[in-house]
């Protein structure tokens, strides 16, 4: 499968890039307190500079501490910390990579709590009801703010890198400034489109007049905010002619501000490329290379936007997250090779609590952790349990010179991800089952299914080392009636190993409870939906949950939150919600959702019994796909 137009060569200004691929600026938290640059972070770049990415953008990195977007935001607002970012410019230079450092100011898009300063933006909006009210910025620390993009700009080139971008997008201080929803000013920085643009504008020239004309400039903008009132694209298109004329190299067209947060990190639930169109318009604008972005995982798609003329260059973050080898095994036609991003969201919501993660990539932000080596000598190493957790240990322990078996007790490999794809949208999960399988396969390990591992195989044979890898099995409340209801688990329904009726009754409305019901009147079921909480599928990710409930709404669920089940009953429930008890009946089917427990009888007759023995994933405690990969490499690379 050709991709000539993806691995063509290209100038952004005075850049040469040997592919058209970009790995653009996504937060990982794992800067210092005080914003400089760690070596994880270091590590984390440098591998995506090895894996043959055109180019590198580091995360954004704030200006100012007035600008500080969170506790671990990389900075530049000193020569200190721009002498740290020098250290990584140059370790990504010394692996043959290019680097654009993206320069930000949060603006009202922070808090005081971050920042130690009183938030400050165009106007004295909030950027949700709820959310802290920013100071309006006057004309002369407007001025100011000009000198400090500059500065921080000249920092950037001071410290080596091949460019920088001038973050303009997402509902920062430069995109409030361009955006009505947030720009309500009637002096010269308001009003029309020129007066918004002026910020932007100045910004752009005082940094062109200062880094010199040889000097790579990208600007970012969101094409639409997709909220009300917000920036739409034929305003950006506008835009975008004024930041050519002033000097832009190339215009990095994204979308949505923070008021819009379920579209600004696509999942799943969005189609694939679901931006191209607004870097298509852009693009169609102006002679300055466009940048497109928004969920592009696939290099074939990829290569098929420069083909069919919608932008010049591909933006593939998550993707890079998942696999920063993805250019190098695209390029070779290595497909098979490549760790699919699945599109989960995990890495955001990851962020959001401490740092980064990937939940198909435990290396991702532990390169140094998980550098491979050869383990002293080699073992022999049993995995039980064929899910992510399991697989995942399998291929590293092959990987470091062991020789591996695998016991899945199903017919095929994959766990519950398997069962757990089957709800509309989540096939994709499929993907890194069947990357792990071949994976394993390719490895030579040994996989045995269709049987149930006892503790008597060891009579036969011992390992040096087990993992245990079962993950968990459905809770069942002691609510009077359980077993008189004939009520079924998620599992039954989904595998389509029992019968269900026409009118279904879910209990529990977690993410697993949701998903069914999604699945259920997807096949034209009548469902009613269960939930203690006053909100539904509140454990997923929260862009997840947002498209989720929509889906549910749309095809008429019936959602009853804030409800407890006291009874259960063949065809009906007992209930309680704040109007009292009440009595729902008349269903087909019932079906529990109502949580996972641990599967660990095997690890616990185990005991004592091998030299090495390790418990991972749902089988140690019921959680998500990242924490079993998580600790299936982890173990692995203590054998």
């Amino acid at each position: 499968m050709g991709l000539d137009r993806l691995f063509s060569s290209f100038t952004v200004g005075t850049l040469e890039v040997a592919n058209r691929i970009v790995m653009p600026p996504m937060a990982t938290n794992y800067a210092t307190p005080e914003g400089f640059v760690t070596p994880r972070q270091i590590a984390y770049y440098v591998e995506r500079a090895k894996g043959g990415v055109g180019y590198i953008t580091v995360e954004h990195t704030g200006i100012r501490q007035q600008g500080k977007a969170s506790p671990k935001m990389l900075l530049i607002s000193s020569e200190e910390h721009a002498l740290r970012i020098q250290a990584l410019i140059e370790a990504v230079h010394e692996v043959g990579g290019k680097i654009v450092v993206q320069i930000n100011h949060a603006g009202r898009q922070t808090s005081s709590a971050v920042t130690g300063l009183p938030i400050v933006g165009p106007s004295p909006i909030p950027v949700l009801p709820q959310m802290e009210i920013p100071r309006e910025l006057s004309v002369g620390e407007i001025e100011e703010l000009v000198e400090v993009y500059t500065t921080a700009a000249e920092r950037v080139k001071q410290a080596g890198a091949d460019g920088v971008e001038l973050h303009m997008a997402h509902g920062y201080l430069i995109c409030a400034f361009l955006s009505p929803f947030s720009n309500q000013r009637q002096d010269r920085y308001g009003g029309d489109l020129t007066g918004r643009a002026r910020f932007a504008v100045e910004v752009l020239k005082s940094v062109r007049g200062r880094v010199g004309p040889d000097f790579p400039i990208v600007c970012r903008l969101s094409a639409d905010e997709y909220v009300e009132g917000g920036l739409q694209v034929e305003d950006t298109r506008q835009i975008a002619k004024l930041l050519e004329k002033e000097g832009a190299d190339a215009l990095h067209i994204s979308a949505c501000n923070a008021a819009s947060v379920f579209l600004n990190h696509p999942p799943y639930y969005v189609q694939e490329g679901v931006f191209v169109h607004l870097a298509q318009a852009v693009k169609a604008e102006v002679d300055i290379p466009v940048i497109a972005v928004g969920r592009i995982r696939n290099p074939v798609m990829a290569n098929h936007i420069i083909g069919e003329g919608q932008a010049d260059l591909i933006a593939m973050g998550r993707a890079l997250i998942a696999d920063p080898h993805l250019p190098a095994k695209a390029k070779e036609a290595r497909f098979e090779q490549i760790i699919p991003c699945i599109s989960c969201n995990r890495c955001i919501q990851t962020l959001r609590k401490d740092a980064v993660r990937c939940a198909v990539n435990p290396e991702a932000g532990n390169e140094t952790q998980f550098r491979m080596t050869k383990a002293p000598r080699p073992k022999q190493v049993w995995v039980v349990g064929g899910g992510p957790g399991g697989l995942k240990a399998a291929e590293i322990a092959a990987l470091r010179g062991h020789q591996v078996t695998v016991f899945e007790r199903r017919q095929e490999l994959g766990g519950r991800v398997r069962i757990g794809a089957s709800p509309p949208k989540k096939a994709v999960l499929n993907e890194f089952i069947d990357y792990l399988a071949r994976r394993v396969k390719a490895l030579g390990v040994t996989v045995e299914l269709g049987q149930e591992f006892t503790v008597q195989r060891l009579d036969a044979a011992q390992p040096d080392a087990l993992i245990v890898a079962t993950g968990a099995r459905p809770r069942l409340p002691d609510w009077k009636g359980v077993a008189e209801s004939g009520a079924l688990a998620v599992d039954d329904v989904l595998t389509q190993a029992a019968e269900i009726g026409e009118k279904i009754l879910v209990v529990g409305g977690g993410g697993n409870g949701a998903e069914l019901s999604d699945y259920l009147s997807e096949m034209g079921k009548q469902v009613t939906l269960v939930e203690m909480l006053d909100v539904i599928a509140a454990d997923l990710v929260t862009h997840l949950q947002y498209f989720l409930v929509q889906r549910l709404k749309e095809k008429g669920v019936a959602i009853l939150t804030s409800t407890r089940v006291r009874e259960l009953g063949r065809g009906f429930a007992v209930v309680e919600d704040a109007a009292g008890v009440k009595k729902l009946e008349g269903f087909d089917t019932i079906v529990l959702a109502i949580g996972q427990a641990p599967n660990d009888d095997i690890y616990q007759r185990l005991q004592g019994k091998v030299p090495e023995l390790f418990l991972i994933g749902d089988a140690a405690e019921p959680r998500e796909i990242v924490d079993a990969v998580y600790e299936g490499e982890q173990s692995a690379f203590k054998i």
